[in-house]
């Protein structure tokens, strides 16, 4: 099969480790990166023996595909001539800045028949894997995503830069639309906000509750879910899985265990974890979630299969993200005293009201 001839737009952090990757897998040939900070773009090439480039125009006629891994500012512009010529693209999370942005180049992306996938890297990590194997139905969900600040993806706050992973991934686990949005956030270094937490409500009942943070002296990525199969929780980081199916005497309800004697009871209390709420705890074995991503995109391309995440799924992940945001800049925290509003808890501007014309 003849392989993709792939460019890399972009040389920051997440474009390097995709360049590096990609040149690694022989579905791929690696015609070059494009980037227009030439210093920068010169190192990576002469580390990596690359060809690079300062626009992609530049290279367009040379390539079946590209891995679009820019600030999301320009992920549109960059994506729709591509598109326009039939090539495939990857690109990175969120799609774009906006559902408008979004729904263009799933319309191009359709017409020209071509692969449109983007990085919602999460849905390939082996842990988050083993652990849809055991949700069914979904009825409560908790998520933490918090780390430092790395002064990576400033152009974007944190709901998407960092929530948007955890709220593509609840999306694909509850599969029923958002029908309440519930947010706060606050900013700490600017201009976006930093720190968000979310309540999410479903039209099938499904809740979920989202941490989101660029200011934590604590880094973890993990979710809880609780399903009719029981809970799971995964740690993204580990890559461990805990599972809880409980024992009869805990499905027949509150009241039975009640009626226990007191023998009974302290059994209960003995066994807990061990037989009435079995725990189980396994380390699910590593890979490359960018690099499965990156073959999976190849894989697409070379069968015609339709990736994991669509356009569409991050379309859908996009719409909810905004919702997010929009409730955090409409906060009011002081009950409207001072009027202190949004994730920078400073006072609405007030609106000025033309005075009307005497008759």
């Amino acid at each position: 099969m003849r392989q993709v001839r792939l460019a890399v737009i972009g040389t920051g952090h997440l474009g390097k480790i995709h360049a590096k990757l990609a040149k690694g897998i022989s579905a791929f040939k690696l015609v070059g990166v494009v980037d227009p900070a030439k210093e920068a773009r010169e190192a990576f090439c002469k580390e990596h023996k690359l060809k690079g480039y300062d626009d992609v125009s530049e290279i367009a006629s040379q390539i079946d595909a590209a891995v679009i891994a820019t600030p999301t500012l320009y992920h549109k512009d960059v994506a729709l001539p591509l598109l326009n010529a039939g090539k495939h693209v990857l690109i990175e999370k969120p799609i774009t800045l906006t559902t408008d942005d979004a729904d263009q180049l799933i319309d191009l992306a359709e017409h020209h028949r071509c692969v449109l996938q983007v990085g919602h890297v999460e849905r390939f990590n082996p842990a988050f894997r083993e652990a849809c194997k055991k949700v069914e139905s979904p009825r409560f969900i908790r998520g933490e995503r918090t780390s430092g600040y790395t002064f990576r993806s400033v152009d974007v706050g944190v709901t998407l830069d960092l929530m948007i992973h955890d709220i593509d991934l609840v999306l694909s686990l509850v599969r029923s639309p958002v029908v309440d949005v519930q947010a706060t956030g606050l900013t700490v270094f600017g201009p976006h906000e930093d720190i968000v937490e979310t309540r999410l409500t479903f039209a099938n009942g499904c809740v979920a509750t989202l941490t989101a943070s660029r200011a934590s002296f604590n880094s973890s990525r993990h979710m809880e879910v609780f399903s009719d199969a029981g809970f799971v929780g995964v740690d993204f980081t580990t890559r461990k899985v805990k599972s809880i199916v409980a024992d009869e005497i805990v499905k027949q309800g509150v009241s039975q265990v009640s009626d226990l004697s007191a023998e009974g009871k302290s059994w209960v209390r003995d066994n807990l974890f061990s037989t009435v709420l079995p725990c189980q705890e396994i380390e699910v074995a590593p890979g490359n979630a960018i690099d499965a991503e990156l073959r999976e995109f190849a894989d697409c391309i070379q069968r015609g299969l339709t990736p994991t995440v669509t356009g569409q799924a991050a379309r859908e992940a996009l719409a909810v993200a905004l919702q997010v945001n929009e409730a955090v800049q409409e906060h009011r925290w002081d009950g409207g005293k001072f009027n202190l509003v949004g994730p920078t808890m400073r006072p609405e501007p007030k609106r000025v009201v033309a005075a009307k014309k005497a008759a």
